[in-house]
């Protein structure tokens, strides 16, 4: 089996097991690094040692032919790329898990186990039960021909953008600009590619790269017929404004491209037309023509974990307008509909933020710990604009109640998060 060794080192990566605990009893380390690299045929007797300490069923390998499967999951995963359709990915992780390839070609094991890593961060898998593809992968960077190493950077940029770590995300989009010379990519890739770095660039507030390339992504999906993910970059185009300012350039865009899902029928996008119209509004102190969009986006969604999102929105518009009784009623719909669905533990975001909007306007007790257990929330899951938001909330609650030290403490962690907002550590480079 010609495969073999790089089964073994798979497997053994897997498993987080080092080469001295595998090889320990049964051959000595050099000679398993030497078996793993394909530089050494095991004996029967050795082979069959490493296989039995790393419970590996051989007969659980996949007889099918090795092209038609490669064959079939590229196009596999070209299609579930393109559609972003969470449920055909965990179908399709499910299949493919439930056999291995013995592998003829080297190419085709790098290949396969590229396109399985894209296939689990689509079907939204939880990052602790892909880290192992990464770990595997950064073993073997070396022997990735740029292809695939191209492949591997975008499938790393979205593990550690999904970790909201934006630096280190990009950073690997970035390495493979210099790879796009030397390999073939598709169309679709390409504009995949630009995508992703527009959403890297927007997430990073580096608006002029942003828009570049979103505008690159969506002309390229819009001559090969991908409408869809067209619209995704027009309403990415739409947020690059919106964070730079232009709300009119912004406005123009959803209005057009609204059209443009009206006229290729793209009805799915109506809510997310509508909750960016609803944030254009918003921010420019608009609460009321804000709201009457987020209604619309309300209305047209059926996703529960959509819908709260919208829920939120209305209700930050509310309090702008100090109008409780639309406060209380909006965050009783949205802890209803937590309740209705379980949604607990998938939505503590919104329980914190439902609670804490009663306990602003006074619809319920001032609970410090409960502010506080919500920063911590917000610290914890890198989501440092919540961090700063509640922190100032907390501090002026504090100091209305005469609780000077604690409301410094408060205001201190704000401007820290302020500070990481704007990726400076030092006082000396705000500008």
């Amino acid at each position: 089996m010609q495969n073999i060794g790089r089964i073994i080192k798979s497997e053994r990566i897997k498993q987080n097991m080092k080469q001295k605990v595998l090889a320990e009893d049964i051959c000595s380390t050099s000679y398993l690094s030497k078996i793993e690299n394909g530089n050494k045929s095991p004996s029967p007797e050795v082979l069959n040692d490493l296989i039995a300490r790393l419970q590996i069923n051989l007969n659980y390998f996949s007889q099918e032919n090795e092209e038609q499967i490669m064959a079939n999951l590229y196009e596999n995963y070209k299609s579930i790329v393109l559609t972003r359709n969470e449920q055909a990915a965990k179908d399709k992780v499910n299949h493919y898990m439930n056999f291995e390839i013995r592998f003829d070609e080297p190419k085709n094991f790098y290949y396969y186990n590229l396109y399985l890593f894209r296939l689990f961060l689509v079907s939204k898998q939880p990052l602790d039960e892909i880290e192992h593809f990464l770990t595997a992968f950064y073993a073997m960077e070396e022997n990735l021909d740029n292809r695939q190493s191209f492949i591997y950077n975008v499938n790393a940029n979205i593990y550690h953008f999904r970790k909201s770590n934006y630096i280190k995300a990009l950073s690997y989009l970035e390495s493979s600009i210099n790879l796009l010379p030397s390999i073939q990519l598709e169309d679709w890739e390409r504009a995949d590619y630009y995508y992703i770095l527009a959403l890297n660039y927007y997430s990073l507030n580096q608006n002029l790269n942003a828009l570049n390339y979103a505008k690159k992504s969506s002309a390229i999906y819009e001559s090969l017929g991908y409408f869809a993910r067209s619209v995704d970059c027009k309403t990415l185009i739409a947020a690059t404004y919106i964070q730079n300012g232009h709300y009119a350039s912004a406005e123009q865009i959803l209005e057009d491209t609204s059209l443009f899902c009206h006229q290729h029928q793209l009805q799915q996008f109506e809510s997310l037309l509508s909750q960016n119209m609803g944030f254009i509004f918003a921010l420019q102190g608009h609460a009321k023509k804000a709201i009457t969009f987020y209604k619309k986006s309300y209305n047209a969604k059926t996703e529960p974990l959509s819908i709260l999102i919208t829920i939120h929105s209305i209700i930050k518009e509310y309090s702008k307008l100090n109008q409780e009784d639309y406060v209380r009623k909006w965050c009783e719909k949205g802890l209803d509909l937590i309740k209705e669905n379980e949604l607990t533990d998938t939505t503590t975001t919104y329980l914190y933020h439902f609670e804490i909007f009663k306990m602003k306007h006074q619809l319920i007790p001032f609970e410090e710990k409960l502010i506080a257990n919500a920063i911590d929330h917000f610290q914890r899951i890198n989501d440092i604009k919540n961090v700063q938001k509640y922190a100032i909330l907390l501090g002026n609650l504090l100091y209305e109640h005469h609780e000077y030290k604690k409301a410094a403490s408060y205001f201190q962690r704000s401007t820290e998060a302020m500070y990481q907002l704007k990726y400076i550590n030092k006082w000396e480079d705000l500008t």
